[in-house]
C-alpha cells in the first residue's frame, strides 16, 4: 500500500513538473521563433552566417558544459535516492571545483581555438573579421559563466523543481527577444551589439540560477576545503570524461556539417543550415522538456536499489518523448515551406527546407533511445557506449566530406547522418542489454517498432488530405496540425500507449476535469 502511494505521488510529480515544462516550452518556442525571424532580417545574410559559424566553433569546444551538467545530475540524484544528505552535500562542492578548474581550460581552448579559426579559416569579408572576432570573446566569455554554474542548475533539476527553470527560462527567452529588437533599431555595428547583449543576458540568467540554488538547497552552501574522498572524486572525473567523448562527438557531429558546408558552398547555405539549426534546437529543446521531468526519477530508482523499475520509466522515456516529438514533427515536416516563409518573411531556400526536414527525422529517431542512454548513465556504466555511439556520430562529417568532394549536393551530408542515427538505435539498445539487462528484443518490438510504424502512416494520411484541399500558407499550416496531431495522439494513446502508461495520463485528465468543475 505505501509503495502504491509512493508511485502515485511520484506519477502526479512527474506529471505537474512536465506541464511547468511545457509551459516553458511553448513560451520559449513561440518567443525564440519570433526573435530568430527578427534577427535574421536584422543581421542580413552574411553577418547571420558569421554569426552561426562562430557560434558553432564556441559549441564545438563547449560541449563539455552539456556533459558535466549530465554527470553533476547524475550523481547528486543518485545521491538522494540513496538517501545520504552528507553526500550530497560533498558530491555537489566536488562538483563546484571541477566546473572550476574546468572552465578555466576551456576558457583557454576557446580563445585559443576560436582565434584560430577566425583568422585561418573562416570564408567571410574581410572587413567583418573584426566584429567576428568579438563575438568570439562575448560567446567565449558566456561559455566559461555557464560552465561554472552547471552545479546549481543540476541542483534545481535533481531536486525536481521544475517550475523555477520553467520561470527562468521564460524570462532569458523574453530577455533575448528584447536584445532581438533592439538590434533591429540600432545604428552600431549589429553584430557586435548582438554578441555583447547576448552575453550580458546569459550572464544574469545563470545568476539568478545561483542565487535561487543558495536561498533553497544546504547543499549549495559551500565551504572551501581539501577534497579528502578522492574516490568519490574520481568517480565523477571518470564519468564526466567518457560523456564528454559522447558529447563531444554529438556536438562536432552538428557544428562540424556547418563548417565542412562552408568550405564547399556559399555562404547562403550557411545560413540556411542555421536556420535549420534554430528548428532542430527548438525540437530539442521540446523534447529535452519532457525528458527533463523524468529523468531525476530514473535515477533514483536505480540509487534505491530498483533496477525494474529504472528499465521500466526508462522504456517508457523512450516511447513518450518520441511520440510526443513526432506530434510536432509530422505538421512542422509536412507544412515547413509555408512556415519559413510566414516566419522568415521571405520564400526559403531548397537547402533551408531540406535542413529542416532531416532534422526533425534525426531527432525524431534519436529519442526513440534517448531513455536508454539515461538508463545506462543511471548504472553509471557509460564508457562503451560513449566510446561506440560517438565514433559512430563523427562518420558522417568523413563520409559528407567524401561526398562534397564527389560534387554531391549539400542534402548528401544529412542523410549520412540520418544513416548513422538507425544504426545508433540499435547499438544503444544493446549496449542497454548488456550492462543494465534491458530486454532489447522486447523493446525493439514494443517500443520502437509501433512508434516507426505509425508516424508515416499518419504523415501519409495528412499528405492525403491536404492534396485534396489544395491549401497554401496559413490554412496549409492550420490544417496539417489540426488532422495530425488528434489522428496521432489517438492512435499513440489506443495502440502504442499501455495501459500502465494511460493511468497517469487519465488521472491528470480527470484531476484537471475535476479543477474546471470546481470553478
Amino acid at each position: 500500500m505505501e509503495n502504491n502511494n509512493r508511485n502515485e505521488s511520484t506519477s502526479k510529480r512527474v506529471i505537474l513538473n512536465s506541464g511547468f515544462l511545457y509551459a516553458n516550452m511553448i513560451v520559449t518556442m513561440i518567443v525564440q521563433l519570433i526573435s530568430v525571424r527578427i534577427l535574421v532580417n536584422a543581421l542580413g545574410i552574411a553577418d547571420y552566417a558569421i554569426y552561426s559559424l562562430v557560434a558553432g566553433v564556441v559549441a564545438l569546444f563547449a560541449f563539455i558544459n552539456v556533459a558535466m551538467a549530465a554527470s553533476t545530475q547524475r550523481f547528486i540524484s543518485y545521491a538522494i535516492g540513496e538517501g545520504k544528505e552528507e553526500n550530497v552535500r560533498e558530491i555537489f562542492y566536488q562538483s563546484v571545483v571541477l566546473h572550476l578548474l574546468i572552465g578555466l581550460v576551456v576558457l583557454v581552448l576557446l580563445e585559443a581555438g576560436g582565434l584560430y579559426y577566425v583568422k585561418c579559416f573562416l570564408r567571410a569579408p574581410a572587413e567583418r573579421i573584426p566584429a567576428a572576432t568579438l563575438l568570439l570573446h562575448c560567446i567565449t566569455a558566456s561559455t566559461f559563466v555557464n560552465i561554472i554554474t552547471v552545479p546549481y542548475e543540476a541542483d534545481i533539476n535533481a531536486n525536481e523543481n521544475m517550475g523555477v527553470i520553467a520561470a527562468i527560462n521564460i524570462f532569458d527567452s523574453l530577455m533575448k527577444l528584447a536584445v532581438a529588437l533592439l538590434v533591429m533599431y540600432t545604428s552600431t555595428d549589429k553584430l557586435c551589439l548582438y554578441g555583447v547583449l547576448t552575453m550580458v543576458c546569459m550572464i544574469i540568467t545563470l545568476l539568478i540560477k545561483r542565487f535561487y540554488c543558495l536561498a533553497r538547497y544546504p547543499e549549495s552552501h559551500i565551504r572551501w576545503h581539501k577534497i579528502n574522498d578522492f574516490r568519490q572524486a574520481r568517480d565523477m572525473a571518470s564519468f564526466t570524461a567518457w560523456n564528454l567523448i559522447g558529447s563531444g562527438c554529438s556536438v562536432a557531429r552538428y557544428q562540424g556539417t556547418g563548417i565542412v558546408l562552408n568550405q564547399f558552398f556559399a555562404l547562403a547555405v550557411n545560413t540556411a543550415y542555421g536556420v535549420a539549426q534554430q528548428v532542430n534546437g527548438l525540437l530539442l529543446f521540446f523534447a529535452n522538456s519532457i525528458v527533463r521531468a523524468i529523468r531525476p526519477q530514473v535515477v533514483k530508482s536505480e540509487g534505491n536499489g530498483n533496477r525494474s523499475r529504472m528499465l521500466r520509466l526508462s522504456a517508457t522515456t523512450c516511447k513518450i518523448t518520441s511520440l510526443m516529438v513526432a506530434l510536432l514533427a509530422v505538421p512542422l515536416g509536412i507544412s515547413i515551406e509555408h512556415i519559413l516563409r510566414i516566419w522568415l518573411g521571405h520564400n526559403p531556400g531548397a537547402e533551408c527546407v531540406m535542413f529542416c526536414r532531416c532534422f526533425l527525422v534525426i531527432v525524431f529517431l534519436n529519442q526513440l533511445t534517448i531513455g536508454l542512454q539515461i538508463a545506462i548513465e543511471s548504472v553509471g556504466k557509460i564508457r562503451l557506449l560513449q566510446c561506440t555511439v560517438g565514433s559512430l556520430h563523427l562518420l558522417p562529417l568523413l563520409l559528407g566530406f567524401v561526398c562534397f568532394r564527389c560534387g554531391l549536393p549539400p542534402s548528401s551530408i544529412m542523410i549520412c547522418i540520418i544513416g548513422e542515427e538507425i544504426v545508433a538505435l540499435f547499438v544503444r539498445a544493446a549496449i542497454a542489454h548488456h550492462l543494465a539487462g534491458l530486454a532489447a528484443w522486447h523493446f525493439l518490438w514494443r517500443t520502437v517498432l509501433p512508434c516507426v510504424v505509425a508516424v508515416p502512416l499518419v504523415t501519409a494520411a495528412t499528405c492525403c488530405v491536404l492534396r485534396l484541399t489544395d491549401l497554401e500558407g496559413w490554412l496549409h499550416c492550420i490544417v496539417a496540425f489540426a488532422f495530425s496531431i488528434p489522428v496521432l495522439a489517438a492512435v499513440s494513446y489506443f495502440w502504442i500507449i499501455n495501459e500502465k502508461e494511460r493511468k497517469p495520463i487519465n488521472e491528470f485528465v480527470l484531476l484537471g476535469l475535476q479543477k474546471l468543475k470546481l470553478r
